[in-house]
């Protein structure tokens, strides 16, 4: 399980000085614009399992209203701070012998045509492999952290608007060509051009985004590369831009990857990373080897073997039977394998929780979504999820540093059934009283939940609780965001990198409230100058500690007033041979399969 790390201390510097990478990321790397744009994001529906959910193009940023001026006055004379990371080093060598292939089973790719290049990386078994096969300028850490990989130096101007990053010489792809700054470059543009990626989402504010991504250019304007020096543009500043870097979407790629709808390249990419990929069967497998030329310590593993599969069940038995070192475990399986020798369970960085349509109907009042947080039992109802599933204390999840500990949301850490009572009656919500709680149809796990949180409202309150199913996610979104729409809905969001903003503005900010017509996420109409104010300043706050202070702060706001209900962290499990070590989950709960290897 990923485990949140204390901030390293900072340094200030001066404007414009280097910026050599997080050891400890807290912050966002979007920025309110004083301009209501759309649609908002980051930040990213999970209301399906990673790997088989379909992707909501959630693009460019929001704004923040009038508090964008104000913020940026306040905060323009601010120091960037320095963060001390690898710096493009090499971490301690793994552990282990040398040699051995791990056989592995997962779900399958979900990218359109199965491509597994980075331009359609997005989530699951693609952005695994995208992981191993490609090495970009920084990494994200297991919990949640980032460091610098190919990046020596990511250096911002004065307002965070133009970025120079230098790149570490003399590394190569697995074929042999350079990776220089014209090869992130040509990979920029490439995922700028792919609809399907997490280009729409990471890539709007850089400059030209919006002419690569409509077909009307080839490059981004905003990137230029010289030697081992890239430059990047912003539209609009951003103090905490290297922060997205890690994604494989911001991946570096050779001179033969061609333009985004290239399917040879698509189907078999050649990379920089710790992997090269031997061959890859459509929905059958994919086999990566070593890659001799990887520019830090060479993998302990001879080779991965991935099976594809998305019948967790069959993953299981040939754990169980020898026949693999990792198997990928959901829902019932997950459930069934509880005792069984080598579960391992990891929390993942989404938040599971009930929006209260705030605008008309019954929680309109403060008073009345306390009383549905406070008479909720959410260890009971995090087992109903299942066994990787744990208890929310806030809205952040702990994948993100300094989030997710109790503390923040009395009502949240402990149900009270007095408490709730009470709430209710200064409602005026007393017994018999009708709430609506809408959920989505498809998703079964999603069913069972919904039936816990009405039989412990109607025990506890009395309330007439009438579940509405709506058969699909954009259903769902229009219904909750209708006009008519009352009362609660069972919702899932994730962040797209470790940063509080993405889990917070999209679906709280003031100036965007979802109607049928947008496609905005704050769902329950909640507006708060306050809240928006924070995180105008939280954005714009370029010394680390300061910014997670200010967004611990519009958190605490939200959750004062219970705008959202948080109800569990999400999570996954796997089974893991004793045979290796080093081999476990990492930030998304994919496996470590780099740094692993046989004891």
């Amino acid at each position: 399980m990923p485990v949140p790390q204390p901030q390293a201390q900072q340094q200030p510097q001066a404007p414009g000085g280097p910026w050599s990478g997080p050891s400890a990321y807290a912050g966002a790397s979007t920025w309110p614009s004083g301009q209501q744009q759309g649609p908002p994001g980051p930040g990213v529906d999970m209301t399906k399992p990673p790997g088989t959910r379909s992707r909501k193009r959630i693009g460019v940023l929001a704004g923040a209203g009038g508090a964008a001026a104000v913020a940026l006055a306040l905060t323009a004379t601010l120091v960037i701070v320095s963060m001390n990371g690898d710096g493009g080093h090499d971490p301690a060598p793994p552990a282990g012998r040398t040699g051995g292939t791990l056989r592995m089973s997962v779900t399958d790719v979900s990218s359109d045509q199965g491509a597994i290049d980075p331009s359609h990386s997005f989530s699951g078994t693609e952005r695994f492999l995208g992981k191993q096969l490609f090495t970009g300028l920084t990494e994200t850490r297991p919990d949640g952290t980032m460091a610098n990989r190919l990046a020596t130096n990511i250096r911002p101007d004065a307002s965070c608007t133009n970025w120079t990053i230098t790149i570490r010489g003399g590394t190569t792809f697995s074929d042999g060509e350079p990776v220089d700054a014209a090869a992130f470059a040509r990979g920029w543009a490439r995922s700028a051009a792919t609809a399907t990626g997490a280009g729409p989402i990471l890539m709007t504010d850089i400059d030209g985004y919006s002419d690569v991504s409509a077909g009307k250019a080839d490059a981004l304007s905003g990137v230029q590369a010289t030697g081992d020096t890239l430059t990047v543009r912003l539209t609009t500043p951003s103090c905490d831009f290297p922060a997205r870097l890690a994604d494989p979407v911001f991946a570096p790629v050779p001179r033969a990857a061609g333009p985004s709808t290239n399917q040879t390249f698509n189907m078999s990419p050649v990379g920089n990373g710790p992997f090269k990929l031997q061959a890859y069967t459509k929905g059958k497998s994919a086999m990566l080897v070593r890659n001799a030329r990887y520019a830090f310590t060479k993998t302990k593993l001879d080779g991965v073997e991935v099976d594809l599969t998305s019948d967790t069940a069959q993953g299981r038995a040939q754990f169980a039977s020898g026949e693999t070192g990792w198997a990928a475990l959901r829902g019932t399986d997950l459930a069934s394998a509880r005792g069984t020798s080598g579960l391992v369970m990891t929390t993942l960085p989404y938040t599971r929780m009930l929006v209260p349509i705030t605008a008309r109907g019954p929680m309109k009042s403060k008073e009345a979504r306390l009383a549905v947080s406070y008479a909720l039992d959410r260890t009971q109802l995090a087992q109903v999820w299942g066994p990787a599933v744990r208890p929310a204390h806030g809205i952040v999840p702990p994948s993100i540093p300094g989030f997710g500990k109790p503390g923040v949301c009395a009502s949240c850490d402990a149900t009270d059934p007095v408490k709730a009572k009470t709430s209710a009656a200064q409602a005026g919500l007393g017994t018999g009283t009708i709430v609506r709680l809408y959920t989505q149809q498809q998703l079964a796990s999603n069913q069972a939940a919904a039936q816990a949180i009405v039989d412990r409202l109607e025990s506890v309150l009395g309330w007439n609780v009438k579940i509405v199913q709506v058969p699909d996610f954009t259903r769902f979104r229009s219904t909750v965001a209708a006009d008519d729409a009352s009362g609660l809905a069972l919702f899932s969001w994730g962040p797209d990198y470790p940063a509080p903003y993405t889990m917070l503005w999209p679906l709280l900010g003031g100036t965007i409230v979802a109607t049928p017509k947008n496609d905005y996420y704050n769902l329950s109409g909640w507006k708060n100058s306050g809240f928006d104010n924070l995180i105008s300043n939280a954005v714009r706050t370029s010394q680390a500690s300061s910014r997670t202070g200010l967004y611990k702060q519009a958190e605490k706001t939200a959750l004062d007033d219970m705008a959202l209900i948080p109800l569990a962290y999400d999570g996954a499990g796997a089974l893991v041979s004793a045979k290796y070590v080093n081999l476990k989950p990492d930030y998304d709960g994919d496996p470590t399969v780099a740094s692993a290897a046989l004891k």
